[in-house]
């Protein structure tokens, strides 16, 4: 993402707030089948021998391992319920596969060419892992805890018993007849199994950071802890685990894997570790990245298998455990943004992944034939030429458009790019079309014009800048493209002067657009489409539309059929013979979040950001056997050998350390001379210090030095330029080029200068080990040590390299930090390491305000933002630019950013812009947001709002919040708190966060508290213990979770408190999630409201009202529109009623205002219950309410009491 995409953003996350509350389409005929699937997510490893187990999208691939570097597969299994989380074996041919809503699979696997699926139970939670105990497999049942299925017979499996059923369970790991549970942010449960059908639960080991994985080795337990690196826990008393030492990693640690002695770390954006292990400490080995996300691994003797989110299936040789080496990489199809087919051949742009060509013959099994690799871009889109194949990309890409020949059309070959240069500086190729005269591309920040005359040497012709094109399409001489917010007509006859015609303005979160004849569009719009007629590009105009809920990112046209591509909402088909009537003919709900389609011969190719490429086929068709897939003969993987490990290539000093130091006094505010400044830079040495002379640069009246040409580069090192008790302005206003200060050496400190007015930065510092700044209270000069960098046209400082520091300077606002002396940005930080931005200490924290774009950019890694005041004045007690986009954005491969601390001298305050502090793209992993005041004034009890206080905009991965003492964040006084949007991401946290009070814990309520858009999955906003749960208080709403791609979320344990407003609303189709344990009280509305979604499951929440029936309120086919049990019988033991067949039936205790969970129970069959709880006894009253097995939960019954005679 690049800084006018940041404009877009604020955009649509307005469109997005302000979306009404509509019905969901209606469905078709419900028979289009899933008939193929390939790629996806791809997450579980499991090695036996030199087979390995690799679980990609809805299958699991068993492949033969024995020669790495030609890794074959030998079987497929059949197409599973759900993406694949975990693979466990019971060593006797029988896998046990967790598929998250899938629940538990077993697949037989004794002949790998045939595996067959012999067993399916679906769970009732999100199965995240399975560990097998004799006849019994231990089910990490994500938000339902442990659950105990008897799998004797697998074609029969049932829950026998569970333990934790609230608390939420990564996975599961037995050390006799005891198993461990990794809870997340409760750290790790004990249960104890002497009895497994009667399990007791042992208590609960806190630790830092998150739980996802254990792994036993020697006699004990060890956990990957996220940010809280690897735990070492001894169980020589089994029930009672006990933390031995915690091992801090660089990244986050994902899941574990023992060899030998020694554990594979996973660790997220930092790649695969090796830690060795003595009896009471862990020792950093090795480590191995790509640049990707690690998040699963196996060893199989002396290889291990890393699994990556960015770089696929790497194969690592551990002969040398010091010194790993890349044996090769397969890449699985990953994901799937945009699609396209030409005889029997599929081309698939696959975002991260890649670019993927398949050989259709049979549709249902594709098989790849060739893979390209984008090396970090994230390919957008292929499409089909004369005899080529063009293919866009964007993020960190060397090669924005490249152009294959198809000669073999199985076999693209590379003849021409488009390098990412000068001539395509600040643009992103998103989408493109073809032109009559060029290659017409959607840049993100402008239309671009591809000469393409020869396709060896493809060279853009021109630009027109305009705002956030992310889609487009072509007819002669018109192309238009779209945003969030218009259309834009461009005149591209003459491809080398483009000119704007005119814009349309609509609203909408989808991107699509499409001729539909020469003289007409199809786009998407708020809600649903628009026809517009273009027959006169001056004057667009709307002919027609069509109310669909969602966001419709792309059309694939077949005659007068339109199919829109609806992310969560599936497809949808339109039919387009009236085009001042569109009819709604049909839809069906796809497997993930549909982006791209194409239609042919009956199939539906779709391109899914989560499931990779699926097929669907409507109607019956003849297919094999459901249960197994015949593979012929292994089939050799297409590996990839010479990837270098991935490095920021940053460069170290290559001079020697001083032993002589040196002094230069500047004399002449004059650009040139004798005394001047441009005279000591021209003459530096190494270990110089300038100063400047008070008589001529007084601090009360500062004098001004205006630059005729930019002044040298400052390439020695250990250089100190001092004017903190001087009055020094660096002025650029006279200046065509140029910054004011650029830096390339290292270890240098920059105190007190005012660098203002250049046409590029104040500072460009390269290098490393500098200081820019220092404390304000040091010093006579006007800013003390810190500098003041603002009024400059890109970029107050930009930073690359690795350890520099930057303390107590102004950066966009005037001497007085009152008023706003923006530059573009304030600071960027580029691809970069180690960089901190602020200080613990009073007067070294910067004032970071009342920039143009953004006020903090940062791409880099391990980034430390501390102590800072972003977006208001220099006191902290008002705004000075409502108009900044954003205060602070990660984006663009940044990791591991920190924004905070648990310290109040490690608090920012970050308030009074359009987007507080925003993670950005799919490959930025691993920042925290904790510890700040968001919203507020410097005292946090004041509302200074920004629009939205945290927005996660399609990444994943990262944690805002959290447990330990001081890493929650007061978020309150905005319009939207935290808002979690954009799609195809996952595993964003939210815990231990304040969300509308202020520090005095007094209410200054966000409009709408927490909010989740689009197609975020597998979020998670609380936990089970207090620590994990948010305080959240009032809004219109306090948690709004809008769209059907929204699915698997979990929002546990919160503290709801909302008079005025609603507590949780689930609109849209929001569909499969989990709210359970959060206490809700002061409502004035419902406690929870269930819109259009299904499968939301609602549980052992704590109500206070005094009217049941209106706690819960299920609208407009929600959840199924589920009744609530029915009472039959009554006596003072116990009661018994009807209910769905196997309903689990939870039953309420009613009394003084409040409605309290005491427990559940099972339905037969036949939906009959018997329920007994002494807490009634005495004629108490109860409500009850029921969950089916599909997981809908009804509204609170009529009130009962228990018969007292």
């Amino acid at each position: 993402m690049k800084h006018k995409f940041l404009a877009w953003l604020i955009c649509l996350a307005l469109v997005l707030s302000c979306l009404p509350m509509q019905a969901h389409a209606e469905s078709g005929d419900g028979d289009w089948q899933l008939v193929g699937q390939t790629g996806g997510t791809t997450k579980a490893l499991l090695a036996e021998g030199t087979v390995l187990y690799v679980g990609t999208g809805l299958h699991v691939l068993i492949l033969d391992v024995s020669e790495p570097a030609e890794m074959r597969v030998l079987g497929t299994s059949p197409l599973l319920p759900d993406f694949v989380e975990s693979i466990a074996s019971d060593g006797a041919g029988k896998l046990f596969v967790a598929c998250g809503l899938g629940g538990l699979i077993v697949l037989d696997v004794r002949n790998p060419s045939q595996p067959a699926l012999i067993g399916i139970l679906d769970t009732r939670g999100y199965t995240e892992g399975v560990a097998v105990l004799d006849d019994y497999a231990l089910v990490a049942d994500g938000p339902q805890g442990l659950q105990i299925v008897d799998v004797r017979d697998p074609a029969q499996m049932k829950t026998v018993a569970e333990a934790y059923p609230l608390a939420y369970a990564y996975d599961v790991v037995t050390s006799g007849r005891t198993a461990y549970l990794a809870g997340g942010g409760s750290g790790v449960l004990a249960v104890d199994l002497s009895d497994p059908l009667h399990p007791k639960e042992a208590g609960l080991t806190p630790l830092d950071g998150y739980t996802y994985d254990l792994e036993l080795l020697d006699g004990k337990l060890y956990a990957a802890c996220a940010w809280g690196g690897v735990s070492m826990l001894n169980i020589a008393t089994p029930l009672m685990p006990k933390r031995v030492v915690s091992t801090q990693t660089s990244g986050w640690a994902m899941a574990l894997c023992s060899f030998g002695k020694d554990l594979l770390v996973l660790d997220g954006a930092d790649g695969a570790m090796i830690m060795g292990v003595a009896p009471t400490a862990l020792v950093h080995l090795s480590t191995y990245t790509l640049g990707g996300f690690a998040l699963a691994g196996a060893v199989s003797g002396a290889t291990a298998f890393v699994l990556d989110s960015e770089k696929g299936l790497l194969a690592l040789d551990l002969t040398k455990k010091r010194e790993p080496a890349l044996i090769c990489r397969w890449m699985p199809l990953l994901e799937a943004r945009r699609l396209t087919m030409q005889d029997g051949v599929c081309y698939v742009a696959g975002g991260l992944s890649g670019m993927h060509v398949f050989d259709m013959a049979n549709s249902a099994s594709p098989v790849e034939s060739y893979w390209y690799d984008t090396g970090g871009g994230y390919a957008n889109q292929v499409m089909i030429g004369e005899g080529v194949a063009y293919l866009t990309t964007h993020l960190a890409t060397e090669e924005p458009l490249t152009i294959f020949d198809l000669a073999d059309a199985l076999l693209p070959q590379k003849i021409g790019v488009v390098p990412n240069d000068e001539s395509v500086f600040n643009s992103a190729f998103r989408a493109m079309c073809m032109g009559e005269n060029a290659l017409l591309i959607a840049g993100e920040h402008c239309d671009i014009t591809i000469n393409i005359d020869d396709l060896t040497k493809p060279y853009m012709m021109d630009r027109l800048d305009l705002e956030n094109p992310v889609n487009a399409d072509g007819s002669g001489s018109l192309m238009i493209s779209t945003n969030s917010y218009a259309l834009q007509l461009v005149d591209v006859s003459d491809p080398g002067n483009l000119r704007l015609i005119s814009q349309l303005p609509k609203n909408s979160g989808g991107e699509a657009i499409r001729f539909i004849n020469p003289t007409t569009v199809i786009t998407s719009a708020d809600p649903g489409i628009w026809i517009v007629d273009v027959s006169d590009p001056k004057n667009p105009r709307k002919i027609s539309e069509l109310k669909i809920t969602g966001s419709v990112m792309d059309i694939f046209l077949d005659g007068t059929s339109a199919y829109l591509c609806n992310l969560g909402d599936g497809i949808q088909v339109v039919d387009l013979s009236d085009l001042h009537h569109p009819v709604l003919t049909d839809s069906f709900v796809t497997i993930g979040l549909a982006y791209d389609c194409f239609v042919k011969e009956g199939l539906i190719y779709v391109a899914d950001s989560f499931a990779g490429m699926t097929i669907y086929h409507k109607g019956e068709r003849e297919q094999a056997d459901d249960t197994t897939v015949v593979q012929s003969a292994p089939v050799a993987l297409s590996v990839k050998t010479g990837d270098a490990q991935y490095s920021l290539n940053l460069i170290s000093s290559n001079q020697p350390v001083p032993t002589e130091a040196f002094n230069a006094i500047v004399t002449s505010a004059a650009d040139s001379g004798a005394g001047t400044l441009r005279d000591a830079l021209e003459h530096l040495r190494p270990n110089t210090t300038i100063t400047f002379d008070q008589a001529v640069f007084p601090a009360d009246h500062p004098a001004t030095i205006h630059l005729e040409s930019p002044l040298p580069e400052i390439g020695w090192d250990y250089l100190t330029i001092d004017a903190s008790n001087a009055g020094v302005v660096l002025d650029g206003g006279k200046l065509e080029s140029g910054s004011g200060l650029l830096i390339y050496s290292f270890y240098n400190r920059i105190m007190g200068l005012q660098i203002v007015n250049f046409p590029q930065h104040g500072i460009d510092l390269q290098g490393g080990g500098s200081v820019i700044g220092g404390n304000r209270n040091e010093g006579i000069g006007p800013m003390g040590q810190g500098n003041l960098l603002s009024g400059n046209r890109w970029y107050g400082i930009r930073v690359g390299g690795f350890g520099q520091t930057l303390l107590g300077n102004y950066v966009g606002v005037d001497l007085s930090g009152e008023k706003a002396f923006p530059n573009f940005d304030g600071i960027f930080i580029t691809e970069a390491e180690d960089i901190t931005v602020g200080s613990v200490i009073s007067g070294e924290g910067n004032i970071i305000s009342g920039n143009k774009m953004i006020n903090i950019d940062s791409w880099g890694d391990h980034t430390r933002i501390i102590g800072n005041i972003i977006g208001l004045n220099a006191s902290g007690t008002k705004a000075i630019s409502t108009s900044t986009a954003s205060n602070v954005t990660l984006e663009s491969n940044v990791m591991n950013a920190i924004v905070g601390g648990t310290t109040p001298g490690e608090r920012n305050i970050i308030s009074g812009a359009n987007l507080g502090v925003v993670f950005s793209d799919p490959n930025s992993y691993q920042c925290a947001v904790i510890g700040n005041y968001i919203g507020t004034d410097i005292t946090g009890t004041k509302a200074i709002p920004n629009h939205d206080g945290i927005l996660m905009w399609t990444s994943g991965n990262h944690r805002v919040g959290g447990t330990r003492a001081g890493e929650g964040n007061i978020i309150s006084g905005n319009q939207n708190g935290v808002q979690l949007n954009g799609y195809g991401v996952t595993d964003n946290i939210v815990i231990g966060n304040v969300i509308g009070y202020d520090a005095n814990g007094k209410p200054l309520p966000n409009e709408t508290a927490v909010s989740i858009n689009m197609g975020q999955k597998h979020a998670i906003l609380g936990g089970y213990t207090e620590p994990e749960g948010n305080r959240i208080y009032g809004g219109s709403i306090s948690m709004r979770i809008t769209d059907r791609g929204i699915q698997a979320c979990y929002i546990a344990g919160n503290f709801i408190d909302n008079p005025k407003g609603m507590a949780i609303y689930l609109e849209n189709g929001a569909n499969r999630n989990f709210v359970q344990g959060n206490t809700v009280s002061q409502i004035s509305g419902n406690s929870l409201r269930v819109d259009y979604g299904e499968g939301n499951m609602l549980r052992a929440n704590l109500f206070a009202g005094n009217k049941p029936h209106e706690i819960i309120l299920l609208h407009e086919g929600g959840n199924r529109m589920l009744s609530a049990p029915e009472l039959t019988a009554s006596t003072p033991e116990g009661f018994s009623g009807k209910t769905v067949p196997f309903g689990r039936v939870e039953t309420y205790l009613f009394e003084a205002g409040s409605i309290r969970p005491l427990g559940f129970t099972d339905a037969d069959s036949n939906g009959a219950f018997v329920c007994k709880y002494p807490a009634l006894a005495g004629g108490k009253r109860f409500v009850l309410l029921v969950t089916d097995t599909l997981g809908n939960t009804s509204p609170l019954s009529t009130v009962f009491a228990l018969s007292v005679n």
